[in-house]
């Protein structure tokens, strides 16, 4: 068993057409679908239509979907900055070491 070609067309409201494509319906169950980013906002009728073969009639069908707006993107949170507190360890060592060296002057004089 194989499917059969079925076209997918749109129309909005302000009646223009818009052509999906061809889709191969599903042998077994004689599904089919597709994936389509409508071009603008609205409700859309669309109509699924095959052509007929040996076997089969012609035959077509609709049904109609409401389009609304994208979502917003969202920004990730910003990652905080973590200052770098390397530079005031070095100086307040260096502070120790100078206060302790001119301590022990001071008491070697006495």
């Amino acid at each position: 068993m194989t499917g059969v070609p079925v076209s997918l067309t749109a129309i909005d409201s302000n009646n223009n057409v818009v052509d999906i494509g061809v889709v191969t319906t599903s042998a077994y169950y004689g599904t089919f679908e597709k994936a389509w980013t409508p071009p603008a906002e609205g409700t859309y009728r669309v109509i699924a239509t095959f052509a007929g073969d040996e076997s089969y009639g012609s035959s077509a069908a609709a049904t109609a979907v409401a389009v609304g707006p994208a979502p917003e993107t969202t920004q990730p949170p910003e990652t905080p900055v973590i200052p770098d507190y390397t530079w005031t360890i070095i100086g307040a060592a260096i502070a120790v070491i100078i206060a302790v060296a001119i301590a022990v002057l001071i008491l070697r004089k006495r």
